[in-house]
C-alpha cells in the first residue's frame, strides 16, 4: 500500500515544485509595470541644472537620477512628433497622447523617467514624460 501512495506523493511534490518555480520566474522577469505619470518626482532639476551634473560628474549622476521620476523645468528648443528638447540639452520622450502643441522658446515643466546621458549628443535622455505646466 505504502508503494502505491510513494509516486503519487513525489509526482505531487514535483508539480508544487514546478508551479513554485513558474510563479518566480513570472515575479522575476515579467515585473508590474511602473506607471511613472503616477508617481510623485524623486528630484525637481532645471534642465541645465541636469545636463551640468551629467557632463561633469557621470559617475555621481547616473547611480542618483538613472531610472528615477525627475521633475525637469526648460525652455522648448526643439520639436518632434513626440519628442522635445529642453536647453537643447534634455531630450524628453513623452507617452502617446500626452504631447501637447509647443512653441519654440516656451518654458514648460515636465515630469518623466531619466534613462541616461548620450555622450554623442551630450544629451540626457527622459522617456515616459508627462506635462505638468
Amino acid at each position: 500500500m505504502m508503494r502505491r501512495r510513494r509516486p503519487f506523493i513525489v509526482g505531487l511534490m514535483v508539480l508544487v515544485l514546478a508551479l513554485l518555480g513558474g510563479l518566480v520566474y513570472n515575479m522575476t522577469f515579467h515585473p508590474k509595470h511602473r506607471e511613472i505619470a503616477k508617481e510623485a518626482p524623486a528630484f525637481q532639476l532645471g534642465a541645465d541644472e541636469l545636463h551640468y551634473l551629467f557632463a561633469n560628474d557621470e559617475a555621481t549622476a547616473v547611480p542618483k537620477y538613472m531610472d528615477q521620476v525627475l521633475q525637469v523645468s526648460g525652455t522648448v528648443t526643439e520639436m518632434e512628433e513626440t519628442n522635445i528638447v529642453l536647453d537643447q540639452r534634455v531630450l524628453v520622450n513623452f507617452l502617446p497622447g500626452a504631447v501637447s502643441d509647443f512653441q519654440d522658446g516656451q518654458t514648460i515643466v515636465i515630469k518623466g523617467r531619466c534613462v541616461g546621458f548620450d555622450e554623442l549628443l551630450l544629451q540626457v535622455k527622459i522617456d515616459q514624460a508627462t506635462l505638468i505646466k
